[in-house]
């Protein structure tokens, strides 16, 4: 299956229809996460039968008639609410759902959804045709949206059951590895180190801007470890580019200042990381390659930024609860540069 796949291997090319279908299972699982259960609201416009007249489709597709001076039309195009009456497209999104949750919804905490009358390969020619359909019909780009990703779900599936490796270098698992970083390495909830803002608009008062959330925090004894994962390529390519821009520098520095001035945390121990991924071939899971830091103040250790590198392989085995415990290690190298 394609989360064996993905727990197994990572690193080969090339299987570019089960990327597709990754991004789409992804896709899915935000959207229900942030929107519930797809229920179809779309207004369906017919010729005759029952519901408001369309006058713009009526007068654009029926022929008219004069009777004494007054135009009549042989036929009404009517509109109408359809609440997804047969209950075939919220099914279909179910079934797809539900097979994205079981291969990537560990990604986002998600463990369980509901189940449908549909299964993802015995009904597999009846739900194309349907989406299909749909998709021909649909004139609202958000619906279309959808449909071709629950198309890329249904088609793309391995029904074969080969285990493929891939690899996924873009933008998509960027998502992924921030929340395993979060997960292996985190000790606190983010939530109690928001970095929060406002304007003081004049004659309107305060006006909350929106917060700054750390990724991870990691609290070893009085220190307090500020992680921001950062899904880019130096660690493959040892090119000065590839490194957290300026904008990423200067927000940890002001988590720094946020947990020095309104935490009362001392200075020495508020400390800020990247973690980058990178491939080990020498056993070296962590390596500490730099710092980063602004041109002013550059005197102040404490506002320091540590790039540090971790073995992607090894972080998605911890992840998985196969690995070791990695943050401990990480703490004890943490405590070498001290």
């Amino acid at each position: 299956t394609l989360l064996k796949s993905v727990q197994q291997d990572f690193f080969v090319d090339g299987v570019n229809t089960e990327l597709e279908q990754f991004h789409s299972m992804i896709w899915l699982v935000q959207d229900y996460m942030n929107r519930g259960y797809y229920v179809e609201t779309e207004k369906i416009i017919k010729v005759g039968g029952t519901g408001k007249i369309n006058w713009k489709h009526t007068i654009k597709n029926n022929a008219i008639y004069f009777d004494h001076g007054n135009i009549i039309y042989h036929e009404f195009c009517r509109e109408r609410n359809v609440l997804d009456e047969a209950q075939i497209l919220t099914q279909i999104y179910k079934c797809c759902l539900k097979y994205s949750v079981e291969h990537v919804g560990f990604i986002f905490g998600v463990e369980s959804v509901e189940s449908s009358i549909y299964d993802i390969q015995k009904d597999k020619v009846f739900m194309t045709n349907f989406l299909n359909g749909e998709l021909h019909q649909t004139f609202r780009d958000d619906k279309k949206v959808l449909l071709n990703h629950l198309l890329s779900i249904i088609n793309n599936r391995n029904t074969q059951n080969k285990e493929h490796g891939f690899s996924i270098y873009d933008s998509e698992f960027e998502y992924v590895f921030e929340v395993m970083v979060n997960q292996v390495f985190g000790t606190a909830n983010v939530k109690e180190f928001y970095n929060k803002y406002y304007y003081e608009i004049f004659g309107k008062g305060e006006k909350p801007a929106h917060n700054l959330r750390p990724d991870t925090i990691m609290q070893v004894e009085d220190c307090y470890y500020i992680i921001d994962a950062k899904y880019y390529n130096y660690g493959y390519t040892d090119d000065y580019r590839d490194l957290p821009q300026s904008s990423a520098i200067a927000k940890q520095i002001g988590y720094n200042g946020y947990l020095r001035d309104q935490l009362s945390v001392k200075a020495e121990n508020v400390k800020s990381i990247f973690i980058l991924p990178y491939a080990c071939c020498n056993g070296e899971i962590f390596k500490h390659v730099g710092n980063a830091q602004q041109r002013w103040g550059k005197d102040k250790d404490y506002d320091k930024v540590g790039v540090w590198l971790v073995d992607l392989k090894t972080l998605i085995d911890e992840y998985l609860g196969r690995g070791e415990k990695l943050r401990t290690k990480l703490q004890n190298e943490l405590k070498k540069q001290a």
